[in-house]
């Protein structure tokens, strides 16, 4: 017996419990919304879907220079199939300014409500660059606070700086008013306490030949505050005159004190202050894994994806590198698997794509079930999304409901195994002794 519970130690020295306490949402933040537009670029830039046509005719020299640019600057967002010529791109080094100057969806022509109050979304959605080109999000960190100062990315306009949550430490214990308080976080539970976002994509900017099985409208990804998000990853859809609600439970795992007490391999963890990214101010798995990629693509191709961060010496990978980019994600993928795949996709050096990425000991996750229905958002009795209505004859709109089912998350909680088992003898003297009780009322 006493064997057994030592090698029970020795081998999960740590376990995941549920908690007895469950945790109000209003101790932890709103879930960062992230929305990325499925129109990648305005037609008033170029008419992609013109432009592939020609090229796949053979009257490529037909189209414009600028015309021939634009399209060929999209080569990073659509399939490879659609750009087989490798081209050269002057402008990937202000890809960002790219994506900014042809985004296909204005927030001048879009809706937001968060609480029931109507806000400016250009003031509440801050632009930011992501695996899925230009993308808004709503309660995240400034881009700022999350990589830091060796990235050298370019970054879009400044939102709201210096949050006042941590994930170990959580909100202020001292009493702030709640409307200076970012991240936002929710007073209670339901539909009148959710954000919603409605966002117009121009008719005449709606194209499916830039990937295979593509839909339009946008892709939504809830994640927490201080991560970055990866929507072309995790994401759920919302269509063309399409509302979709997301009801949503956190998950919070906490630890108890005594956890801190084991080395980061035995409890299969890290508190976020306790191990440094390169190129993040706030760890993360989720944050680490995307440190952990692009440093096998710097090593693979010697530069990066155009939503990767980099150093001063590393720069976008030029067009012509696409096919290096597109095999370093295969033998990326490839490591993770047994030794005996690895000879099918060769590497230029050892694959180090096991960085070790433990998650956060204290660490939030956030659930959603998902309903959606078509809208017919021009009805005049219909949803009030005001002035919008009249640009219903050129726009497709899509809309986002997102807020808390219930108002106390769901929790889990890690201990050590030995606490466990002080719990044990207390609980067998309590039944050796119940027969002694006397109940009255």
């Amino acid at each position: 017996m006493i064997y057994e519970v030592c090698q029970k130690w020795v081998e999960t020295p740590v376990l995941v419990s549920l908690a007895t306490k469950d945790t109000s949402i209003f101790k932890i933040p709103f879930p960062a919304v992230t929305i990325c537009p499925e129109s990648k670029i305005s037609r008033d830039c170029v008419n992609y879907s013109k432009v592939l046509r020609m090229r796949r005719d053979g009257m490529g020299h037909l189209a414009t220079a600028r015309e021939n640019e634009y399209f060929d600057d999209m080569a990073l967002l659509c399939k490879a199939g659609n750009h087989k010529v490798a081209t050269e791109s002057n402008r990937l080094a202000d890809y960002t300014d790219f994506l900014d100057e042809c985004k296909s969806v204005s927030l001048n022509y879009s809706h937001c409500k968060y609480g029931g109050i109507k806000l400016p979304c250009e003031d509440f959605l801050q632009p930011i660059i992501t695996d899925e080109g230009l993308c808004y999000s709503f309660n995240m960190f400034d881009v700022r606070d999350i990589y830091s100062d060796v990235n050298k990315m370019k970054y879009l306009s400044e939102g709201i700086r210096n949050p006042v949550w941590d994930i170990d430490d959580g909100y202020p214990k001292e009493l702030i008013k709640n409307e200076e308080i970012y991240p936002y976080r929710s007073l209670s539970s339901g539909a009148k306490n959710s954000l919603v976002v409605v966002l117009l994509t121009k008719k005449s900017n709606v194209y499916y030949s830039c990937r295979d099985f593509q839909f339009q409208g946008m892709r939504v990804s809830l994640h927490m505050p201080a991560r970055i998000p990866r929507p072309n990853q995790v994401f759920f859809p919302v269509g063309l005159n399409e509302l979709v609600t997301a009801q949503v439970t956190p998950t919070y795992m906490t630890t108890t004190p005594k956890i801190r007490d084991y080395a980061p391999e035995k409890r299969n963890c890290f508190f976020s202050k306790e191990r440094t990214l390169k190129y993040f101010r706030i760890y993360s798995q989720g944050n680490c894994n995307l440190e952990c990629w692009t440093n096998y693509t710097i090593q693979e191709c010697g530069c990066t994806h155009f939503y990767m961060p980099r150093d001063a010496n590393t720069s976008i990978c030029p067009l012509a590198n696409r096919q290096c980019l597109q095999t370093a994600a295969e033998t990326y993928a490839v490591s993770n698997f047994p030794k005996k795949l690895h000879n099918e996709k060769k590497s230029k050096g050892p694959l180090t794509s096991n960085c070790n990425c433990l998650p956060l000991c204290t660490d939030l996750n956030y659930n959603a079930e998902i309903s959606r229905g078509k809208w017919n958002w021009d009805d005049p009795n219909g949803a009030d999304v005001g002035y919008l209505k009249k640009y219903f004859q050129d726009y497709h709109a899509s809309a986002v409901k997102v807020y808390f089912k219930s108002s106390f998350s769901f929790q889990l909680k890690r201990v050590s195994y030995m606490e466990l088992l002080t719990f044990f003898p207390t609980l067998e003297v309590f039944w050796v002794y119940l027969p002694d009780f006397h109940f009255s009322r």
